[in-house]
């Protein structure tokens, strides 16, 4: 699995990378039913607004055959990464369901 991250206004810090760590662990944990041979990406875009106190994540898992996206804003970075990464672990949740029905049928 490959990991991005990217930074805009902002600085990489030992604060950002726990909390990402901390949500990724959570994303692995769901993704374990796609890792069979095929590579999986995900890549995140944290951004601070120059104008005001606002954060805003956005993230995109690259799965075999979907494209899962989810870009939140927030008061706060780790809220913000929170609210995203939470969106992101709804959609996979979603994906598993329909995966493992699909096989079940078979």
């Amino acid at each position: 699995m490959r990991v991005d991250i990217s930074y805009k206004n902002l600085e990489k810090s030992e604060f950002i990378e726990n909390i990402f760590d901390n949500n990724l662990r959570k994303v692995e944990r769901r993704i374990k039913i796609f890792k069979r041979d095929d590579p999986i990406h995900i890549a995140v875009n944290l951004e601070k607004n120059t104008h005001r106190e606002q954060y805003f994540c956005s993230a995109h898992i690259y799965l075999p055959s979907k494209v899962l996206k989810a870009e939140e804003k927030g008061d706060t970075l780790s809220f913000a990464i929170n609210k995203t990464f939470g969106a992101l672990s709804k959609q996979l949740d979603k994906v598993k369901h329909k995966l493992e029905s699909h096989l079940r049928k078979k």
